[in-house]
């Protein structure tokens, strides 16, 4: 398949930090974003509250997860901003030859992406990790003169900050350049579908191969040294944008929804897609192995036939399903709900608009605002959020107001509280909700998913308890 050979390095930084890989066409910025994470020692894609983001400027575009960025781009005539999960990286990267991605706006950290080669021969659907050099420097060390400064004192022992170095450093991710355990990291990332029919292997294992490792002594090579025959593909067989779109819809239904049933997931995309899919196709990816590791690094689990969402961690799901049961689904457009794919997206509502704009009014930095207004919106989207602890904890990040901006800032914080969209309201905002109790309106999704999907009572709960329906949400 077609594929590109790049080196990535660290700008201002030494010694050296430089990442020679072969990834396939097609690839997102935001997969970009995801390699250039696995093969250093930042973090930010793997957890749920990532505040460092990350941006490309190319031919007039802002390429960004930053939402905030975005919106203040909108109106820009310098710059138009895009979502980096919607553009792929293939045309600006054989036209320039060379990109720069800058990440944590706060540290600057800065690589040069740079085109090698492109080449026919490569049929992994995940990146490889060619070859490389220097360890890479670990999260808010605070860019490249903060990590000169974190190099010689962690090299000086008798340095007064030696001790408290290596305690802070002890809690962060800071590992050493090591080629196979990058590679089995990356072997996640996958994007394409692999050709197994065009790989040396025994049994899907690599026998010989020109960018990757064989995964096989010399004596298991030489037993059976002929490829395996590949299993045959299934009559709705998804390639592999179809695949990544499904994942997509996974992720999106779960942030949004809390916990989806396979056949919900199969009713809302067969509503949006002309391309059908079946519960089968979602089985046989789970069983395949990939798309469950990319779930469960973002913390989404599934049991029997139900996807559970990050945001159910601690929650029983019989109580979850008990007081969401007779609610109906919010089915935004699907460019709307592939937004929620995202960890760190949040609806730019007016409200949230202005409780920015009162806290800029303030002189606060930026980015400071960014992390508080983050840290707001996941507490107030938290299953039965506390509202009061969550507007505390943003006013002490806020620091000492004048009484009178505190007043003024509360009621905004409320409106903003009554516009975001909860798990416990199955995607609906509390005024959404209200407007729909009075209304008794039932969306799409809910009608068609009631039609499909009828749970006998000697059948699994479609909880995911394990129990029978009938002992369970049927009582």
């Amino acid at each position: 398949m077609k594929s590109y050979i790049v080196n990535i390095t660290m700008v201002h930084v030494q010694p050296t930090v430089r990442r020679r890989v072969i990834m396939p066409a097609g690839a997102t910025f935001n997969r970009l974003h995801e390699i250039i994470q696995h093969m250093t020692n930042f973090e930010s894609y793997f957890t749920d509250q990532p505040y460092h983001f990350f941006e490309v400027v190319v031919d007039g575009l802002c390429i960004t997860d930053n939402p905030v960025q975005r919106e203040e781009l909108k109106d820009s005539k310098r710059l138009t901003p895009k979502l980096p999960t919607r553009v792929k990286i293939d045309n600006y990267l054989e036209e320039h030859k060379q990109l720069m991605y800058t990440y944590d706006f706060g540290d600057d950290w800065r690589f040069s992406i740079e085109l090698e080669e492109i080449v026919e021969d490569y049929h992994f659907g995940f990146p490889t990790l060619l070859d490389g050099e220097g360890t890479a420097p670990p999260e808010d060390v605070g860019g490249p003169p903060g990590y000169e400064s974190f190099l010689a004192i962690m090299e000086n022992p008798t340095h007064p900050e030696h001790d408290h170095m290596k305690q802070w450093v002890s809690n962060a991710r800071y590992e050493p350049y090591d080629k196979n355990r990058i590679n089995q990291s990356l072997k996640s990332v996958k994007y394409k579908k692999t050709e197994w029919d065009c790989i040396n292997h025994q049994n899907y294992a690599i026998i010989s191969d020109p960018y990757r490792e064989s995964e096989l002594s010399e004596e298991q090579a030489a037993a059976k040294p002929e490829k395996s025959v590949p299993k045959k593909s299934a009559k709705n067989e998804l390639t592999a944008e179809q695949q990544e779109e499904v994942e997509l819809y996974i992720k999106a239904m779960t942030r949004l929804y809390g916990m989806v049933q396979f056949e919900q997931v199969v009713t809302l995309y067969n509503l949006q897609n002309v391309h059908k899919i079946t519960v089968g196709n979602l089985q046989e990816l789970l069983t395949a192995g990939e798309l469950n590791l990319s779930l469960q690094k973002e913390d989404i689990l599934y049991k029997d036939t139900v996807f559970l969402g990050p945001k159910l961690a601690g929650i029983v799901p019989e109580q979850f399903v008990r007081e969401t049961i007779e609610k109906p689904y919010y089915q935004p457009a699907k460019e709307q709900l592939l937004r929620y794919a995202d960890p760190s997206y949040f609806d730019q509502t007016p409200e949230l608009l202005h409780l920015e704009k009162l806290f800029q009014k303030e002189n606060i930095p930026q980015l400071q605002i960014d992390r508080m207004l983050h840290t707001f919106m996941v507490g107030l989207s938290k299953w039965h959020a506390n509202f009061m602890e969550v507007i505390g904890r943003l006013m002490a990040q806020a620091g000492p107001l004048p009484e009178e901006q505190v007043k003024k800032i509360v009621p905004v914080a409320i409106n903003v509280s009554n516009a975001v969209r909860l798990i416990e309201n199955r995607g609906h905002t509390p005024q959404e909700m209200f407007g729909l109790e009075r209304a008794d309106v039932k969306p799409l999704i809910e009608q068609a998913a009631s039609t499909e999907v009828k749970v006998g009572r000697n059948e699994p709960c479609p909880c995911g308890s394990g129990k029978k329906y009938k002992k369970c949400c049927g009582k």
